[in-house]
């Protein structure tokens, strides 16, 4: 499963410029060794000169190549036969790169998490689903299922909501919503899932 939130079309672009003048940068460091010498200037000036603007252009060009690469496409897997949740990311080479492995009897809950207005060209509300996991004193943990609009997680949550029960044995699990604002809040301490 992949997140139906569309991405930020200037972030596609501000990309595609970082990867386009990185490489501008580094293949314009070749143009400083065609240079003519200057009469003025004593050839190992010149030459120093020449070794430290290829290194900048070079390190800068690599750098914002870097930066314009895409992170990959966040994903989920719910494994049926080993019982657990994978969180993780497509990358260009369409492999998958886990990030979070959640076993099945470590989440203690569902929530859904809707936005207050509907947002798009439909009157559709976006959500964002996450599995709740108990770490224990007043300590609750949420993991990212998946991001999209509320009338498409809705059997999403269904689904899982009923594999969690059939890896029960029939116990339920609670689900929860959020119709109001939530996110991660970054602090001392690391990162924490806050809903209001």
């Amino acid at each position: 499963m992949t997140n139906q939130m569309k991405s930020v079309s200037g972030g596609l672009v501000l990309r595609a410029f970082c990867r386009f003048l990185g490489v501008a940068l580094a293949i314009s460091s070749t143009g400083l060794w065609v240079m003519q010498s200057a009469p003025a200037l004593d050839d190992a000036v010149l030459l120093t000169m020449k070794i430290g603007l290829t290194c900048l252009f070079v390190g800068l060009g690599g750098l914002l190549y870097l930066l314009g690469q895409s992170t990959g496409v966040a994903s989920t897997h719910v494994d049926l036969q080993n019982r657990e949740v994978r969180r993780g990311r497509i990358t260009s080479g369409n492999t998958f790169e886990t990030e979070t492995v959640v076993p099945f009897g470590d989440v203690t809950g569902l929530l859904l998490s809707c936005s207050k207005s509907a947002g798009g060209l439909s009157n559709t509300r976006q959500a964002t689903l996450y599995l709740r996991l108990d770490d224990g004193d007043q300590n609750m943990t949420a993991v990212e299922v998946l991001s999209g609009p509320e009338q498409l997680l809705r059997p999403i949550q269904e689904r899982l909501l009923r594999d969690l029960k059939d890896d029960r044995g029939g116990l339920t699990i609670p689900s929860y919503e959020s119709h109001r604002s939530a996110g991660a809040a970054y602090g001392a301490g690391g990162r924490a899932f806050r809903a209001a």
